[in-house]
């Protein structure tokens, strides 16, 4: 570094304005960065326009998949950093990932390619010190200028509807999943009032130290979670507007279809319905593999076997468990993934077919189906017709899987 002026030295070992500084959510962290123009922007300023050189050393695509008419793609970017400082050549390096999605693939591909360049090239850059970011790396945050008080500290207080003190070390965003946590569960509108009331000085507290800390869409998250807490306020107070008193409850009497007698609302818990097998037939009422219904501890209702029918989804998580430890259908290679044919039943929106119509595909054959343009065409191709072994897995015949 002494090769460096006396006036790089002086910015070089400045702070950082935390003005520079931006944050983002992830995965209920706040994670802050500064951005690949204000680095670029540094790095001409403290170096010269004609004072450094970045060049792309080696750059590959690590990911990619398309989804319908959406490719999804991530590059990783390996960038080299040189600055001429008096008579040598100073050299940084770095390595950063880039993703994006489009509908336009070449633009999922440039854009891929653009991130991991400029994330490695903030990378690089950040070994010269806190003005390029590194003082960000720091909990404390002691190399960013004119830092908020709240920026890195766990001052904040949870505290519940009754007053009671949950934690007093919450870092700003563990106060937010806290607050948010407990209006969640709470039952009644006293409840979320008394929450709202309780933890007021800490939102104010929150808008006052953290003024950065927003959503995409630039809404502060103490106004988020005002706003949550109304709206869970207004729910429980409608529903309980539209509960009925129990003297309602016990004379209440639905009416069902046609000549048939009534069905009543209150049921003895565990007792099948006398009323409901004079509606729907036999059949529809099947309890094998689902267990009574919860509300009302009759036999659920088939509906794949009424009138009008519907695709009967099951879920099992025990059978994928067991599905999963059984070698591939195409290469025997085991553990695999739980495939659920996807041809079996009806297509839904994002719901997948039921537990009944899995197989077990490898990770290398489940994401050649995956990409393939037809399932049946690719099932075809292997020579395997998936449902008779769907169907013997289902009946637990593992030891019949070909």
């Amino acid at each position: 570094m002494s090769s460096f002026s006396p006036t790089q030295l002086k910015k070089l070992t400045s702070k950082l304005d935390w003005r520079h500084v931006q944050s983002r959510m992830l995965e209920e962290r706040q994670i802050d960065y500064i951005e690949g123009w204000f680095a670029v922007s540094e790095a001409n300023s403290i170096f010269g326009f004609s004072g450094w050189d970045r060049h792309t050393q080696h750059i590959e695509r690590i990911f990619e998949r398309a989804r319908g008419e959406v490719t999804h793609c991530t590059y990783l970017a390996r960038v080299c950093i040189q600055v001429r400082a008096g008579g040598g050549v100073v050299w940084r390096e770095g390595t950063g990932t880039g993703s994006a999605a489009s509908r336009n693939p070449a633009e999922a591909h440039d854009r891929a390619i653009k991130a991991a360049e400029t994330d490695a090239t903030k990378r690089a850059l950040s070994t010269f010190g806190n003005r390029f970011g590194l003082c960000l790396y720091d909990r404390e945050r002691r190399g960013v200028e004119d830092a908020p008080h709240s920026v890195g500290a766990k001052d904040f207080k949870l505290i519940t509807a009754d007053g009671i003190l949950l934690d007093g070390t919450l870092s700003a965003e563990g106060f937010c999943t806290g607050l948010r946590k407990l209006v969640d569960v709470a039952a009644a509108p006293e409840e979320v009032d008394a929450l709202k009331l309780s933890n007021a000085a800490e939102l104010e507290k929150l808008r006052s130290r953290c003024p950065k800390l927003c959503n995409r869409h630039n809404i502060h998250y103490a106004d988020l979670l005002s706003g949550l807490m109304q709206r869970r306020s207004d729910r429980l107070t409608k529903a309980q507007a539209d509960q009925p008193s129990q003297s309602e409850q016990h004379h209440e009497i639905v009416e069902s279809a046609g000549d048939a007698a009534p069905i009543s609302v209150e049921a003895p818990t565990g007792q099948p319905h006398a009323e409901i097998s004079e509606v729907l037939p036999p059949e529809a009422l099947d309890t094998d593999p689902l267990p009574a219904s919860r509300i009302t501890g009759a036999p659920r209702v088939n509906k794949s076997r009424l009138a009008i029918a519907t695709p009967r989804r099951l879920r099992a998580p025990d059978h994928l468990r067991a599905v999963r430890k059984l070698p591939c259908l195409v290469c025997d290679r085991a553990p695999c993934h739980a495939h659920h044919v996807k041809f079996a039943q009806r297509s839904g929106l994002s719901i997948k077919v039921s537990d009944e119509f899995v197989v077990p595909l490898c990770s290398v054959h489940h994401d050649e189906l995956h990409r393939s343009v037809t399932e049946r065409a690719w099932w075809e191709g292997q020579g395997i017709d998936p449902l008779p072994i769907a169907e013997r897995l289902w009946h637990n015949e593992f030891e019949h899987v070909a």
